[in-house]
Protein backbone atom coordinates (compact mmCIF):
# COMPACT_ATOMS: atom_id res chain seq x y z
CA UNK A 1 0.00 0.00 0.00
CA UNK A 2 2.56 2.21 0.55
CA UNK A 3 4.35 1.88 -2.87
CA UNK A 4 1.55 3.11 -4.30
CA UNK A 5 2.15 6.67 -2.40
CA UNK A 6 4.81 6.94 -3.90
CA UNK A 7 6.05 9.15 -7.06
CA UNK A 8 8.94 7.96 -9.78
CA UNK A 9 9.96 9.21 -13.55
CA UNK A 10 12.81 8.90 -15.41
CA UNK A 11 14.54 10.84 -13.01
CA UNK A 12 13.36 10.90 -9.51
CA UNK A 13 11.65 8.78 -7.27
CA UNK A 14 9.87 9.36 -3.89
CA UNK A 15 8.87 6.44 -1.85
CA UNK A 16 7.72 5.67 1.52
CA UNK A 17 8.63 3.02 3.45
CA UNK A 18 7.95 2.36 7.31
CA UNK A 19 5.84 6.32 7.52
CA UNK A 20 8.97 8.05 6.21
CA UNK A 21 9.68 9.32 2.55
CA UNK A 22 12.79 9.00 1.27
CA UNK A 23 14.03 10.33 -2.15
CA UNK A 24 16.17 9.00 -4.77
CA UNK A 25 17.67 10.84 -7.87
CA UNK A 26 19.13 9.00 -11.20
CA UNK A 27 22.59 10.48 -12.85
CA UNK A 28 25.33 9.04 -14.41
CA UNK A 29 28.60 7.40 -12.50
CA UNK A 30 31.09 8.03 -15.10
CA UNK A 31 34.31 5.77 -15.31
CA UNK A 32 37.43 7.68 -17.93
CA UNK A 33 38.55 5.00 -19.82
CA UNK A 34 42.35 5.61 -20.85
CA UNK A 35 42.88 3.70 -23.86
CA UNK A 36 39.82 4.05 -26.06
CA UNK A 37 38.14 6.37 -28.68
CA UNK A 38 35.52 6.72 -26.08
CA UNK A 39 36.14 9.29 -22.85
CA UNK A 40 33.85 7.37 -20.57
CA UNK A 41 32.09 4.19 -19.45
CA UNK A 42 29.16 5.33 -17.66
CA UNK A 43 26.66 3.63 -15.00
CA UNK A 44 23.20 4.37 -14.57
CA UNK A 45 22.79 4.84 -11.38
CA UNK A 46 20.49 5.67 -8.13
CA UNK A 47 21.14 7.87 -5.60
CA UNK A 48 19.47 8.38 -2.31
CA UNK A 49 19.46 12.38 -1.41
CA UNK A 50 18.35 14.12 1.82
CA UNK A 51 14.31 15.80 1.94
CA UNK A 52 16.28 19.05 2.47
CA UNK A 53 18.42 18.13 -1.54
CA UNK A 54 15.44 16.54 -3.05
CA UNK A 55 13.86 19.98 -2.58
CA UNK A 56 16.99 21.69 -4.40
CA UNK A 57 16.67 19.59 -7.01
CA UNK A 58 13.26 20.45 -7.73
CA UNK A 59 13.19 23.66 -7.29
CA UNK A 60 15.84 24.19 -9.77
CA UNK A 61 15.18 21.48 -12.22
CA UNK A 62 13.89 23.53 -15.22
CA UNK A 63 16.77 26.23 -14.46
CA UNK A 64 18.92 26.63 -17.22
CA UNK A 65 21.85 27.83 -14.43
CA UNK A 66 21.11 24.52 -11.98
CA UNK A 67 24.97 23.22 -12.94
CA UNK A 68 26.13 25.91 -10.69
CA UNK A 69 24.27 24.27 -7.38
CA UNK A 70 26.70 23.02 -5.04
CA UNK A 71 26.73 19.62 -5.15
CA UNK A 72 24.40 17.24 -3.13
CA UNK A 73 25.66 14.91 -0.58
CA UNK A 74 24.00 11.23 -1.20
CA UNK A 75 24.36 7.58 -1.06
CA UNK A 76 24.84 5.19 -4.23
CA UNK A 77 21.36 2.70 -3.99
CA UNK A 78 22.84 0.66 -6.74
CA UNK A 79 24.48 -2.86 -6.29
CA UNK A 80 26.71 -3.13 -9.40
CA UNK A 81 27.32 -6.96 -9.72
CA UNK A 82 30.19 -6.97 -11.18
CA UNK A 83 32.76 -5.93 -7.99
CA UNK A 84 32.78 -8.22 -5.07
CA UNK A 85 32.80 -5.27 -2.49
CA UNK A 86 29.24 -3.78 -1.89
CA UNK A 87 28.66 -0.59 -3.57
CA UNK A 88 25.59 0.05 -2.05
CA UNK A 89 25.92 2.97 0.45
CA UNK A 90 28.50 4.50 -1.09
CA UNK A 91 29.21 7.73 -0.64
CA UNK A 92 28.62 10.21 -3.67
CA UNK A 93 28.46 14.07 -4.68
CA UNK A 94 25.40 14.38 -6.99
CA UNK A 95 26.64 17.39 -9.58
CA UNK A 96 23.88 18.83 -11.31
CA UNK A 97 23.93 19.81 -15.24
CA UNK A 98 21.96 21.81 -17.19
CA UNK A 99 18.47 21.07 -18.14
CA UNK A 100 18.39 18.07 -20.29
CA UNK A 101 21.63 16.22 -19.00
CA UNK A 102 20.86 13.72 -15.76
CA UNK A 103 23.38 14.79 -12.59
CA UNK A 104 27.17 13.39 -12.67
CA UNK A 105 27.83 10.98 -9.77
CA UNK A 106 31.06 11.29 -7.80
CA UNK A 107 32.34 8.82 -5.77
CA UNK A 108 33.88 10.01 -2.37
CA UNK A 109 37.08 10.01 -3.18
CA UNK A 110 38.31 9.05 0.64
CA UNK A 111 36.95 5.61 0.22
CA UNK A 112 38.70 2.72 0.04
CA UNK A 113 36.77 0.76 -2.77
CA UNK A 114 37.47 -0.99 -6.22
CA UNK A 115 34.99 1.32 -7.71
CA UNK A 116 36.38 4.67 -6.56
CA UNK A 117 39.78 3.75 -7.48
CA UNK A 118 38.35 2.80 -11.43
CA UNK A 119 36.72 6.59 -11.40
CA UNK A 120 39.88 8.26 -9.52
CA UNK A 121 42.44 6.33 -12.10
CA UNK A 122 40.47 5.44 -15.13
CA UNK A 123 40.28 2.10 -16.47
CA UNK A 124 41.08 0.13 -19.64
CA UNK A 125 39.42 -0.73 -22.82
CA UNK A 126 39.80 -4.39 -22.21
CA UNK A 127 37.94 -3.67 -18.76
CA UNK A 128 35.12 -2.04 -20.58
CA UNK A 129 35.03 -5.42 -22.45
CA UNK A 130 34.96 -7.30 -19.54
CA UNK A 131 32.21 -5.26 -18.12
CA UNK A 132 30.04 -5.58 -20.63
CA UNK A 133 30.38 -9.59 -20.71
CA UNK A 134 29.75 -9.69 -17.18
CA UNK A 135 27.15 -7.49 -17.25
CA UNK A 136 25.38 -9.35 -20.41
CA UNK A 137 26.23 -12.85 -18.92
CA UNK A 138 28.56 -13.90 -21.83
Amino acid sequence: MERQQGEIDADTCIIRIAGEDLFFIRGHLEIPVNDAPFDVFTWSVWVSLSEASMDTTTEHWDDPQRDRLPPLFGWLNNELPPYDESTTALPTHVHTRTPGLVPLIELDPGIDHPLVREQLEGISVHRVAELNRLLLGR
